[in-house]
């Protein structure tokens, strides 16, 4: 199995712990994250050759993967079909892919608040003008248009209540946060409001009855 844009390790460290014997290689363009990513599969005790890459010239022959495996990735690409058509290449027939991504206009709050609406606007603001805010919602034609078939969309409607939502509204308000410098830049958006969609949204779990959620697409195609 091949995990396009592997970043610092962390998906195939969970992959060569969940499903071991399973020969794992990762690229990624950045080889600071790939120093990072050698350690951290190796901590975890999983075994996996990692290699500086462009995901969109691979370095490897056709055919030679079994799986291919993306995630949180396509969104960040000028040409996402580009990278897909690259996978299909080095699948044997009857391969899979599975490539998960989120629609960013999808993100609803309850209760929501003017800051926290302004928030989520200058993300999906940030995320189209970078790459792809709706990744997920792409995601499956673009699986078509490249020539996969079989195609499964997999979308999955995540909300979250009670203790899951205290993870969760941390762990959405840290990544917003991380790419500060970029809402910022989103029209009719103030640091000031930024900061306090911010507050609302890590405060989200002491108000009764609060939830959190988004669509995510985890979709699947075949050689």
């Amino acid at each position: 199995m091949l995990e396009v844009g592997c970043g610092v390790g962390a998906v195939l460290a969970i992959l060569g712990q969940e499903f071991p014997g399973v020969r794992l290689s990762g690229v990624d363009i950045e080889p600071r994250q790939l120093e990072f990513a050698r350690g951290h599969v190796r901590r975890a005790g999983v075994e996996a050759t990692l290699t500086e890459a462009d995901a969109l010239a691979l370095p490897f022959g056709d055919a030679s993967f079994d799986h291919v495996w993306m995630m949180w990735f396509l969104e960040h690409l000028a040409d996402p079909p580009a990278a897909l058509r690259e996978a299909l290449r080095v699948l044997v027939p009857g391969g899979r892919i599975t490539a998960i991504e989120v629609d960013y206009s999808t993100c609803r709050a309850r209760p929501s608040t003017p800051a926290i609406e302004t928030l989520f606007r200058a993300t999906v603001h940030a995320m189209t003008t970078s790459g792809w805010s709706d990744a997920g919602t792409r995601l499956p034609r673009w699986l078509g248009e490249v020539g996969f078939r079989e195609i499964d969309d997999g979308e999955r409607a995540y909300w979250w209540e009670d203790d899951d939502l205290a993870t969760q509204a941390a762990y959405a308000a840290d990544v917003m946060e991380s790419a500060f410098e970029a809402l910022a830049q989103a029209p009719g958006a103030t640091d000031e409001q930024l900061r306090a969609g911010l507050a609302d949204l890590r405060s989200l779990p002491d108000v009764p009855g609060a939830g959190l959620g988004w669509v995510v697409h985890k979709s699947t195609g075949v050689r």
